[in-house]
């Protein structure tokens, strides 16, 4: 795990301040110590729920589209450029599934999508990816496959598990 704190660029830091306040507020001590326990890589859990995390991309989605008003490729591009700096931040758990509701998939590419799925540090991002993600890109099928075909060994058991998850999450 990379121990060092990313930097943000200027021109989103007060996006990601307000995302990190938002974590803040919805910080719960139960559940991050559950997480922690259960041995999640990241050493920042907020404890946020899945519902939280999608009220704070729900927000930051509005609050950017009110900034930009009749411009949805600008939005899209702001919003995906946030998503790769929260992904970027691999100490803290939620900046991470943050930015799988972020991720654009008109900006997602082959190259990118497998960039992602390969870094990926824990069953619980593999699965959001999948869901929010990869399984909307005309191209899921190939992720999945190549995926699927990386190969048996401890150190690609997270990047095999997100071909299942993707696999589990196109057949549904």
């Amino acid at each position: 795990m990379n121990s060092e704190t990313p930097s943000f660029p200027d021109h989103i830091l007060p996006y990601i301040k307000d995302i990190k306040h938002s974590f803040m507020a919805f910080r719960n001590g139960i559940v991050s110590d559950t997480l922690r326990k259960a041995g999640l890589p990241h050493s920042i859990i907020f404890g946020l729920q899945l519902p939280q995390i999608s009220q704070i991309a729900s927000c930051l989605r509005n609050k950017i589209e009110n900034g930009l008003p009749d411009s949805p490729d600008k939005v899209t591009a702001k919003l995906d450029e946030i998503a790769d700096s929260l992904w970027s931040d691999k100490n803290v758990r939620e900046s991470r599934l943050l930015a799988c509701y972020l991720f654009s998939t008109n900006l997602t590419d082959p190259d990118r999508a497998m960039k992602l799925a390969c870094g990926i540090l824990s069953k619980e991002e593999a699965d959001i990816l999948c869901f929010r993600l990869l399984k909307r890109l005309p191209f899921a099928d190939q992720i999945k496959d190549k995926l699927s075909n990386i190969g048996q060994s401890p150190e690609n058991a997270l990047q095999v598990y997100c071909g299942v998850a993707l696999r589990r999450n196109l057949e549904a």
